[in-house]
């Protein structure tokens, strides 16, 4: 079925006006219906989303050995966060799985770094061993509000200690959890969201 062109020229004439109208002006509609409504569907995160995001550097972290973790330590890279202790096997399973996916980034390790934050006062054999094991490990004791905001930040039942790990962007925002484990496929799933983000933002 062809579409009859109106006979009187300037009729058609606001005729072909209203076709290139629509032309520019339809998709930019459609376009501003669907943001935020709609995310492709090959977009698959390993981790559990925090929506929206959380500030962290207001948090109060002690250095065992004196000093506090600053809210500038939280600027600058990406941060993969382990909240434990007593440091038990499960525990330094966790503390392996953060170091390794940070090795495992190569060239851009240098824009990640690894946080363990203690649920209490480490024991006299946890400080030597970190030292050895972890050298490029931040490690910080936690007051009770820092370890309540990790515990309650994302929806649910509250986090157990031990169980997470947490990933914060470089403009300090806890935004991504993994739950802890010891299966290498897993781990792989953190370290691919983490080289996702690296490759897509220029932030760290």
């Amino acid at each position: 079925m062809s579409t009859q062109m109106p006979a009187d020229p300037k009729t058609r004439n606001r005729f072909y006006l209203l076709i290139i109208f629509a032309l520019f002006v339809v998709p930019l509609a459609l376009a501003w219906l669907l943001v935020d409504k709609w995310r492709p569907g090959g977009t698959v995160n390993h981790g559990e989303l925090l929506d929206p995001p959380r500030q962290v550097s207001p948090l109060q972290l002690h250095r065992p050995t004196g000093g506090d973790v600053d809210g500038a330590f939280w600027r600058g890279r990406w941060t993969l966060v382990y909240l434990g202790t007593p440091c038990d096997e499960r525990c330094r399973q966790g503390l392996y799985n953060i170091r390794q996916v940070r090795l495992a980034l190569g060239k851009d390790m240098q824009r990640a770094q690894t946080l363990f934050i203690m649920t209490g006062a480490p024991d006299a054999a946890l400080l030597p061993w970190l030292k050895q094991e972890h050298p490029n490990l931040t490690a910080g004791v936690a007051e009770k509000q820092t370890l309540d905001f990790f515990i309650q930040a994302f929806p649910g039942d509250a986090a157990v200690p031990g169980e997470w790990i947490y990933l914060v962007d470089p403009l300090g925002n806890l935004f991504m959890r993994y739950r802890l484990s010891a299966d290498p496929v897993a781990n792989k799933g953190i370290l691919t969201d983490l080289q996702r983000v690296l490759t897509y933002s220029t932030l760290g």
